[in-house]
């Protein structure tokens, strides 16, 4: 990922590297969620662990969403333009700021 503005290069690529861990993470929890059971998600240990797993994608998101909050627009849209080129779907990093 490239910045228009070369100051911005360094939390553009971090931002990348946020959004594909995070990316990363819900397709790991969505995994676990799809292969057990019905009924354990209901219960006690089920409704910690989908409340662990929420915290852990919220703080990578809040993560990506502080980084996105100092860019300027066109940087957002630019980011967005080329993940988009190279995963054929928009960043969840930048939803906000675009």
């Amino acid at each position: 990922m490239q910045a228009i503005n070369s100051k911005y290069t360094k939390k553009i690529q971090r931002m990348y590297k946020l959004d594909r861990q995070y990316s990363d993470l819900v397709d790991t929890h969505q995994r676990v969620w799809d292969t057990w059971a019905e009924d354990w998600s209901y219960s006690n240990s089920g409704i910690r662990l989908r409340g662990k797993q929420e915290r852990a994608e919220e703080k990578l998101f809040d993560r990506m969403d502080a980084i996105a909050e100092e860019l300027p627009k066109r940087e957002c849209l630019n980011f967005d333009r080329q993940y988009e080129q190279v995963h054929g779907y928009t960043s969840t990093a930048v939803i906000y700021h675009v």
